[in-house]
């Protein structure tokens, strides 16, 4: 805490110069506490957000808000070396990379049909990746935190995003995470080769630090390691999205189509919202 306000305190101008006392020690704690995991259930200790933000006596909204100054201002990340706890920095120094997945990749159904005779004559290219294709994908919150009146207002909440097969599952999470306009990170995991979300079969793909501790079955690979391309999806497969194992938000992702990726387009991309995205905490009655 101190160093990271010492480090607030050097910057030119300095940020904290304006603002009350309260609620820069307050959104210095959170970016902390994010960096560390400090309000994910599944760890020792733990706290949620709003027991956090009562403590100090500030806004969710303010709270968060001086939490992402403070994080942007220091370039804070989660498992940041520069601010995290020795004990998370030895689990993330001890543990070499896994290696990716390796799967059987598929030709994957080529869709839309116009576009089957450009991927045929790349799959003539020696040093072509099957990977290289774009993914279709809807995304679908099947269950979370949410109200009553919002459910009446929002029957469904889907997001469509297209990613390419080259970026890992951990960036499918951003692309998902920007999608429903969320503000605070979580840990997470995908569910791969089962019957949808929470199958326990499934393969199950998650954050480093979860390969290396108790969080149920064995992962099948970290996030940040396994690329998209690697897995084998294929048109119409299920699989799985949990976030934030305290307050568990669930989603169902679909693969609706498998196909090539466009030129001069940035990916991945939003490409359709139904449904307003909920509040990350929402205010219960």
């Amino acid at each position: 805490m101190s160093r990271s306000t010492a480090a607030l305190c050097r910057k030119r101008p300095s940020p904290i110069e304006k603002g009350q006392s309260k609620t820069w020690a307050c959104g210095i704690t959170h970016a902390i506490g994010m960096v560390n995991f400090l309000f994910d259930s599944s760890q020792n200790p733990h706290i949620s957000a709003s027991e956090l933000y009562q403590w100090f006596g500030v806004s969710a909204s303010t709270g968060q808000g001086k939490s992402k100054l403070v994080r942007d201002t220091l370039k804070m990340h989660q498992l940041d070396p520069d601010w995290c706890l020795p004990s998370r920095s030895q689990i993330r120094c001890n543990q070499a990379p896994p290696e990716p997945a390796q799967h059987h990749v598929k030709p994957p159904n080529l869709n839309p049909l116009k576009k089957r005779s450009q991927l045929v004559s790349h799959l003539h290219q020696p040093r072509f990746r099957l990977y290289m294709y774009l993914y279709v994908l809807d995304v679908v919150l099947i269950d979370g935190p949410v109200t009553e009146q919002f459910i009446k207002k929002n029957p469904q909440v889907i997001r469509t995003i297209e990613i390419r097969g080259d970026p890992t599952l951990a960036d499918l999470h951003s692309a998902i995470f920007k999608a429903f306009d969320r503000e605070e990170e979580h840990m997470y995991e995908f569910q791969l080769k089962g019957k949808g979300p929470n199958d326990p079969s499934a393969d199950r793909y998650g954050l480093a630090i979860a390969l290396s501790n108790d969080f149920g079955s064995p992962m099948a690979g970290d996030v940040a390691q396994t690329q998209i391309g690697t897995l084998g999806l294929e048109v119409e497969e299920p699989f799985g999205y949990w976030f934030d194992f305290g307050d568990d938000w669930w989603h169902q992702v679909q693969v609706t189509a498998i196909t090539a990726p466009q030129p001069k387009v940035k990916y991945p991309q939003i490409t359709r919202r139904i449904g307003a995205s909920p509040p990350q905490y929402a205010e219960f009655d």
